[in-house]
Order: C-alpha cells, then structure tokens, then sequence
C-alpha cells in the first residue's frame, strides 16, 4: 500500500502546529468495499446548524457547541474544511473563536480534506487533499473526538469528498459513528445545508419562483442567483431541507419550491438566518433556535400547487418564525414558544389598519419583524401583503394571513431587544402581472410648476 505524508515547515509557519493537520495514508487502494456496511443504530448525538456569518461574539452558540462536544475539558474538535476556498485560515479564524471560549488550541484539529489551496500556506496545497475521506487512519483516529464542525464555502465540494458517487466514504462513516455514540455534528453555511437527505445547492427566491430548477451548476456564483438547484446531502438531519443566510439573502422562496417538490418525504423546511443556530437533539426529536436572529419553518403539508404554465402559483403554506429559545417538537409537531414569552393574538401591541410591507421604505423589511411586528402582534390587520417583482411583466403577489390557526407571542429577551414568534401564518403565492406607469405629461407639467414656485 503506497503512503502518503504531508508534513509542515513548524519553524517557518508557527501557526500551523501538529494538531493542525493530520497525516494522510493509504491514499490509493482503500475503498468503500473493505468496509462492511455497519448495523443501523439509534442516533444519540447533537446537531447544531448554524445559518452562516457566525460571530466571534455569539456566545450562544460557541458555548453550545462546546458543551454538546463534553464541556471546556472534555472537547475534541475535529474540523472538515472540505466546502472551504480557504481552509487554513477559516481553521484558524474557528480555532482563535473556540479559544476566547476556553477551549485550548490542541482541541482542535484540521483533518486534510478539502478540494482547494490555501495561498495563505505557500508549502502546503491543500487541494492534494481530495481523497482524504478515504484515509483509514484519519477515520480510526476520529475515534479519539467528540465532535465534528464543518467550515462553510461550497456545500457540493463537502458532498463530492465525503460522499463521492453518493457512497459514504470510512471517514463520513466514522462521523457517523460520533454522532451515534453521542457527538456532536456543527457547520455554519455550507455546513448546515449539507446536514439534510435534500441538499439545496444553488438559486435564489426569483429565479426559483420563475425559473424553477436546473442541473447546471457553474460555480460559487450560482448559489447567488438563477434557478434552484437540489442534490443529495449528507443526511444528517432527518427531517427536513435546511436552507441558510435565510435573512440577509432572501431565501425563502427557493426553500418552498424545494419542499414543495420534496413534499411526500420532505414537506418541511428550515431556513437559518446568518449568526443564528438550529441545534437538534437527537434523543428526542427536537430543534431549539439559539443565537442573534431567527429560523423560519416551512411547511407545505396542505399547500395546493395551481397548475400555471407561466409563474409558481401555491396557496395555504404554513410559515413559523422561531428565534429566542423557541422549539420545535417533530414527534408532537409542535412549536413551543420560549416560556418567557407572551402571547400576542389577542394582546396586540400595534393598531395598524395597513403597514408597508414592501420594498425598503416598509417599516420591516425583513420577513421575521413583518410577521411578528406587522401580522400577529398587530390588532388592525389580519393580513400583509408584499410584492416581488422586477418592475414589468409577471412578478408575485405574497399574502400572509392570520387565521384561526396562528399564535404569537413575544418579549425582551435581551435588555430591550425585541423576541417575537409567530406559528402558522398562512401564505399565498400568487403570479402577478406588473405594469410601470409613467407619469402623465400633464402632470409632468403641474409638478414642474409646482417647483418653480419654490
């Protein structure tokens, strides 16, 4: 059997030490086929699925991860880089986050897989790490950690090294085990959209509203733009999509094409905002939402697909937005607002007949506050409704309505930051013709008048 060692330069690159990166072996040769397929087990571990653009600051979070991998004594780390332009120095950027949490830099280790080269690390090219996965040792070794964390970049770059031709390589089979004996699994991004059987890989809401999905995939670029894009994950989470940057790109379009489409096996979403984590308890079936922002649950169990051979047309989606320690209880099917949390339906703060709900004049832009602020905390409306168009032609009409089938509730959770909840809001996407008026041209006139006096 050939082997294969990387070493480092330790004088010339202090930084990278021997926990950093391990020795790769038996590159060539090793294959799925030596290892017997193991007997199913009941999972005890821990997911915790973080929405990318984690804080060095969210001790939420960081503290979690800790605790779930054994405590500040007991963590043993070991980081996959493989979705990662850059895994050198993202290992090191998490290294830096877990330490200020009291975590010592020999916890923490680099496993060599990963498809790209770090140009910060000159005698190192991490892109000869392909094969990693397949490295016996590295996966008899991973027998010594408590946890696992994936770094975010490309979650297809995670999926082809771990789990190549959609078989499972001996180190994703050793995560498996981890997980199984009681570890925790975390990733932030990439890291968290990998987690479930359905793996949204690329598009945005537009293009997957009007553009449905595709097979193509050009690169990082994809994931910002054009049709949506579904492949096999890592499965780690049983039971729902996961989908991530849920606030900051708008992705809740996408994420209900992709359970529509999946709705027999898949009815259920999960969107993650950006410094915010889900963390599923295995032993239990249930997920709590921790950090700074929300998850936003998806549920097409009785939405209707209307046949329209021009735009996406869908009625009756539930959505739920969770933030603040909210749960979700997949045996029950169940939301559970935080205890400290009030109920709003029926207690309404506002008093707002219509609130601006569209564009960025409205008084809540983001999907989170328009459901909690303007919907179910808000007495004069039982309904919001907001546009996504580009100007002319066909675009949607979204209508959010609370009925008898909706709760609210709400309180500071963190001095006078505000925490709603709001559960099974309804959700109509309708297909909308759009037409740009101009202004008249006697109205042109009057108006340049009107300026002329002043």
């Amino acid at each position: 059997m050939k082997h294969i060692v990387i070493s480092l330069n330790l004088m010339a690159k202090p930084m990278l030490t021997l926990s950093l990166i391990l020795t790769l072996s038996g590159l060539t040769g090793c294959s799925e086929a030596d290892t017997p397929e193991p007997a199913p087990l009941p999972d005890k571990g821990s997911l915790v699925l973080v929405g990318g653009a984690l804080a060095a600051s969210n001790a939420d979070v960081h503290q979690r991860f800790i605790e779930l991998a054994g405590g500040e004594l007991q963590a043993r780390i070991a980081v996959i880089p493989a979705a990662s332009g850059q895994p050198a120095k993202y290992f090191k950027q998490f290294r830096k986050d877990m330490q200020r949490y009291g975590l010592d830099e020999d916890q923490m280790t680099l496993f060599p897989v990963a498809v790209n080269d770090d140009k910060s690390t000159a005698d190192i090219d991490e892109s000869q790490w392909r094969r990693g996965a397949t490295d016996f040792k590295l996966a008899e070794h991973l027998s010594q950690y408590t946890a696992v964390w994936f770094l975010g970049g490309d979650q297809l770059n995670i999926t082809a090294t771990l789990a190549p031709d959609g078989q499972k390589s001996v180190l994703l089979e050793a995560i498996w085990a981890l997980y199984q004996r009681g570890g925790v699994i975390g990733g932030t991004s990439a890291g968290a959209a990998m987690m479930s059987e359905v793996m949204i890989a690329a598009g945005d809401s537009w293009g997957a509203l009007t553009e449905g999905t595709t097979e193509s995939y050009n690169g990082m670029q994809d994931q910002e733009n054009g049709p949506l894009m579904l492949a096999k994950g890592l499965g780690f989470f049983p039971h729902a999509i996961i989908d991530q940057h849920f606030d900051r790109k708008a992705r809740f379009g996408r994420l209900i094409l992709a359970t529509e489409l999946n709705k027999a096996t898949f009815p259920l979403g999960f969107g993650i905002d950006e410094n915010t984590a889900l963390v599923y308890t295995a032993a239990n079936h249930s997920v709590q939402v921790i950090g700074a922002g929300a998850v936003t649950a998806i549920d097409v169990s009785n939405a209707r697909r209307i046949k329209n051979p021009h735009a996406f047309h869908i009625e009756n989606v539930r959505i739920s937005v969770m933030q603040g320690g909210d749960q979700y209880h997949f045996d029950t099917e169940q939301f559970v607002a935080n205890p400290l949390k009030h109920a709003t339906v029926g207690h309404e703060y506002l008093n707002l007949a219509e609130p601006v709900v569209s564009g960025v004049f409205s008084r809540n832009t983001r999907l989170k506050d328009m459901l909690t602020f303007d919907l179910v905390d808000n007495k004069g409306s039982k309904q919001v409704v907001s546009y996504l168009h580009q100007g002319q032609g066909t675009g949607f009409t979204l209508r959010f309505t609370q009925d008898e089938y909706t709760t609210g509730y709400w309180q500071y959770l963190d001095g006078l930051l505000d925490s709603g909840s709001a559960f099974g809001v309804k959700l109509d996407i309708i297909p909308t013709e759009f037409t740009i008026t101009p202004l008249s041209a006697a109205s042109e006139t009057t108006r340049t008048k009107a300026q002329a006096k002043h």
